[in-house]
Parts: structure tokens; C-alpha cells; sequence
């Protein structure tokens, strides 16, 4: 029973979120007017980095000792914040030239290409299925490309390789989160984040913008960084690592696929994006691909969760 109640716990909250992540993109894309992509990048990291460090540092009081976890969590933390890093570049700089709708769907492309990844890294050979989805999630980006009044762009490309690092992170995220502590791993890799994201604003952007008072008098620019920082960067973050060690990557998957949804109809109502009937199509095609190439049949359970604890202990 408390099992059942763990999944259905971890369920909802990565169903938040997935929801989260969708609509925030809106408020990415408008906060991009006020400061550069590394800059928004870096101030939202370091600032989900100080209050995942704060929770850490008062935790430690509570239990009057230190709230370790398992040791050597530090190396994980930095590869899977490598991804993420790379993941939310070309998500941010995606969204420079393309739409919310768009960006969101391209990158909702990264669940169907996680068996293929894991192919290369554990020679696990995708099924059929695998295949066909791939083929039908490309055939739908294709068609949602040509839906807009945008014709296919460097955005695209962009947001699709945002996809791949996303993916990565999913799978080192899947190997890493059942053996250390959630809290501590969601704190290492965002403060890598964060730093990595400011060093690279520093060498090519104009960081110089933040000292501007305008910029801080902007309700609309503090709230997008608070937003940002404390929902769907902190907590979100610490709810993935915490729900990965209690559901298997094929169910967290079949979840985060929800999330291009939610950042297409962010998109229709907030930014007033549209999209046309072929557009719609090839939306769902991604989204079918996306869940259907996470759905194992029931009698392969056993040995989906053989394969996931050998990829576990590599």
C-alpha cells in the first residue's frame, strides 16, 4: 500500500512538473527581452542553487548532524548538470527564433530518442517499435515546422539539440538518482548550472545589464527570475531526482512527454500562437511517438526492470 502511494506521490508530482516546465517557456521567452539567454540562464541557477543550499544547510541543523547521504555525489552531480547546462542553452536560444509551440514539441522529441542514446552508450539495440516512433516523431516535426508562418529555421536546430542534452539527462539522471541523496544531486548539478551559465555570460554577453536599477524595478522581470528560480528550477529539479528512485525511466518518461502540451497551449493562450490543421497533426504524431515509445508490454515488465538495474550498476 505505501508503495502505491510513493508512485502515486512521485506520479503527481512529476505531472506538476512537467506542467511547470510547459508553461514556463512563455515566460522565457518574454524575460529574453530584458537580458541575454547566458544571463537569464545564470541568474536563475545561482539563485535555485542558494536556496537548494539553504534547505541543505537547515536540514543539517534540524537533524543536528550533516545530511549526507551517500558519498561522492558530487562527480554524478556534475554530469548530469553538464547535460542540463547544455540542454537549457539551446532551449533558450532556441526560443530567440522560434515559437513557444514549436520549441516546446521539438524538445518533447527527447523521450522518443532516449533508446537510441542508449544504444550507443550500453549497445542495447531499439525494438521496432523504437524505430517506427522515431520515424513517426520526425515525420511530425516535419509537419509541425510547416504549420507556422515561420518557415523552418535555425531555432529548430537549436531546440533540437536541446532535445539530445535533455535526453542525456534523462538517462544519467536514471543511473544516478536510486544511489545518492535527491537533494543533494538536484543542488550539485544546478550550481554547476548556474556557474557554468555565468562564466560564459561574462566572456559573451553584456552581463553588465543586471546593475541597471530599471532592471530590478521591473516586476515582471523579478517575478519571471523568482518564478523560474524557485519552481522550475529548485523544486522541479529535486522532485525529478526524488521521483526517479521510486518509478522507472519508461514511466517518468510517459509523464515528461505531457510537457510540449502544456507549452502549446501556453502558447495559444498567453502568446497568442497558432497553429494550423497540418501543424496540430504533426503535434500529435510527436506526442503519440513520445508515449508509445515508452509503453512496454505487460509481460516484458521483469525484464525492463532487469535492464534498467544493470544500466544502474554501470
Amino acid at each position: 500500500m505505501d508503495d502505491m502511494k510513493n508512485k502515486l506521490i512521485a506520479f503527481s508530482s512529476l505531472l506538476f512538473v512537467s506542467f511547470i516546465w510547459g508553461s514556463s517557456l512563455f515566460i522565457v521567452k518574454e524575460t529574453l527581452k530584458f537580458v541575454q539567454p547566458f544571463t537569464f540562464n545564470a541568474l536563475r541557477f545561482i539563485v535555485a542553487a542558494i536556496i537548494l543550499f539553504t534547505v541543505q544547510t537547515l536540514l543539517n541543523r534540524k537533524n543536528n548532524k550533516r545530511h549526507r547521504g551517500k558519498a561522492g555525489f558530487i562527480f554524478p552531480g556534475i554530469v548530469i548538470g553538464l547535460f542540463l547546462f547544455l540542454g537549457f542553452v539551446f532551449q533558450t536560444f532556441g526560443l530567440h527564433y522560434t515559437s513557444i509551440s514549436k520549441s516546446g514539441f521539438i524538445i518533447g522529441i527527447s523521450v522518443a530518442i532516449v533508446p537510441f542514446l542508449l544504444f550507443f552508450k550500453y549497445k542495447k539495440k531499439p525494438t521496432l517499435r523504437e524505430n517506427v516512433c522515431a520515424i513517426i516523431a520526425f515525420i511530425g516535426l516535419f509537419l509541425l515546422t510547416l504549420s507556422t508562418n515561420s518557415k523552418f529555421n535555425s531555432g529548430d536546430i537549436i531546440s533540437f539539440f536541446s532535445a539530445i542534452a535533455f535526453a542525456l539527462h534523462i538517462i544519467y539522471s536514471t543511473i544516478y538518482s536510486p544511489n545518492y541523496n535527491s537533494l543533494q544531486l538536484a543542488t550539485v548539478q544546478i550550481t554547476f548550472v548556474g556557474l557554468a551559465s555565468w562564466t560564459f555570460a561574462l566572456i559573451f554577453e553584456d552581463w553588465q545589464v543586471i546593475f541597471n536599477h530599471a532592471l530590478w524595478t521591473n516586476k515582471y522581470f523579478v517575478f519571471s527570475i523568482l518564478f523560474t528560480a524557485i519552481f522550475c528550477t529548485a523544486a522541479a529539479f529535486f522532485i525529478q531526482m526524488f521521483a526517479q528512485r521510486t518509478i522507472s525511466a519508461t514511466e517518468v518518461g510517459i509523464i515528461l512527454a505531457t510537457e510540449p502540451v502544456f507549452a502549446a497551449i501556453t502558447g495559444y493562450y498567453y502568446g497568442g500562437e497558432r497553429l494550423q490543421e497540418i501543424g496540430l497533426f504533426g503535434c500529435s504524431l510527436i506526442l503519440v511517438s513520445t508515449i508509445v515509445t515508452q509503453i512496454r508490454k505487460t509481460k516484458s515488465k521483469k525484464q525492463l526492470y532487469k535492464e534498467e538495474k544493470t544500466i544502474h550498476k554501470m
